[in-house]
């Protein structure tokens, strides 16, 4: 096994069982979505996404490795496109606490939940804490870190707005650029084009208009992706330290 290995699917019970006691003790699990985003973004977008972040993350953390990828999650107004795959936010909530059980009975010592979907935020939020609470006799911590997602989403949007770009929410720029970032083959350059009007305030649910996505991503670029997804990695990795050294 190579010492860097950090995504646990691709590693051996055995490997897993060494990495921990060789002081990995943490495990990043890191919810997705499968969903519709146009017609020019895959649905494992955030699958993809968040595979590549807990990598990065859990390399730069040096001390935490990446459990599977939860696919799937609470989804919207993205149920009216085929693909996309819903479950209620009381299951999403239940898979995560089976997985984190799993992660405790394994012998890791702090488990953070992380999200890199919208719908995926309030309910880690909440669930947070009250696994904390259960597996404390286990010494075991489980904690929240959601800078990956809303804090730097909110400094995408900054950025685009300041810099000319159009408005853009679910399947725009950042959402494009970023995916375009992590991988050529999960775009479909050829259907760019603009989509349903952003709403602003932003409405309580998506309004995806019959395309299924919001706003104009014809300026979106890896170029901009990447330099996105530093900033998440950068969030992300500023905050769980920040987490751990509150214990």
């Amino acid at each position: 096994m190579p010492d860097s290995a950090v995504l646990m699917e691709e590693m051996t019970t055995f490997e897993v069982r060494e990495s921990i006691r060789a002081g990995k003790t943490t495990v990043l699990i890191f919810n997705a979505s499968t969903e519709a985003s146009g017609p020019h973004i895959v649905l494992g977008k955030h699958i993809f996404r968040a595979r590549y972040l807990g990598e990065r993350i859990a390399r730069e953390l040096g001390n935490a490795l990446v459990a599977p990828v939860i696919p799937f999650a609470p989804t919207d107004a993205e149920t009216a496109f085929p693909g996309t795959v819903n479950l209620s936010p009381e299951i999403f909530s239940r898979v995560n606490e089976e997985l984190a059980a799993s992660m405790a009975a394994a012998g890791f010592k702090f488990i953070v939940l992380m999200g890199d979907h919208g719908a995926n935020q309030a309910p880690l939020k909440e669930l947070a804490p009250r696994l904390d609470a259960r597996l404390r006799s286990q010494d075991t911590r489980v904690f929240f870190a959601g800078d990956a997602y809303q804090k730097t989403d909110a400094e995408i949007e900054s950025y685009l707005a300041s810099n000319g770009f159009p408005p853009s929410r679910h399947g725009g720029v950042g959402d494009t650029s970023l995916l375009w970032a992590v991988g050529a083959q999960y775009i479909r350059p050829d259907k760019l084009a603009v989509g349903n009007p952003v709403e602003r305030p932003y409405p309580k649910q998506l309004t995806l208009g019959p395309a299924g996505f919001e706003g104009d991503p014809r300026r979106s670029t890896p170029e901009l992706g990447k330099m996105f997804l530093d900033w998440k990695v950068k969030n992300a990795v500023a905050e769980i330290r920040t987490l751990l050294r509150s214990i």
